[in-house]
């Protein structure tokens, strides 16, 4: 993929954001300085699955964090949402739901039951 016009990152520096992100406020910086100028489609958008759920199956404790950025950035917010995929992996998919419904932060059940829901979508699964 070439470099659209005006988006700040190359291929190769979009993959180094969404391989080393370990926190929200990783995944945070990289929406920030990507979006809207890169596109959010297609092998980028997967990318952001990836990163997102990644962030979530491996780093649930930080989900206070995510519960603050998202509060005071609602776009942040429906990024994350979003990107809450099937491309990210079935097993990642599951440990998130199954850590929103049974390990939620006290301060963040509306957000638990998003991810929660999101999953399920992903995952076809309807129960």
């Amino acid at each position: 993929m070439a470099v659209e016009e005006g988006c700040p990152v190359s291929d190769k520096e979009f993959l180094h954001q969404i391989t080393s992100a370990h926190d929200w406020f990783d995944v945070h910086a990289a929406y920030k300085h990507n979006l809207p100028a890169c596109r959010d489609e297609g092998l980028y958008a997967d990318g952001y699955t990836n990163m997102v759920v990644g962030v979530l199956a491996g780093n649930w404790g930080d989900l206070p964090t995510l519960q603050t950025l998202a509060a005071k950035d609602a776009a942040f917010r429906a990024f994350v949402l979003r990107h809450i995929g099937i491309s990210a992996g079935e097993d990642d998919l599951r440990r998130v739901a199954r850590r929103a419904q049974a390990d939620c932060p006290v301060n963040s059940p509306r957000l638990c039951k998003e991810i929660a829901a999101r999953c399920k979508a992903a995952l076809g699964d309807k129960r």
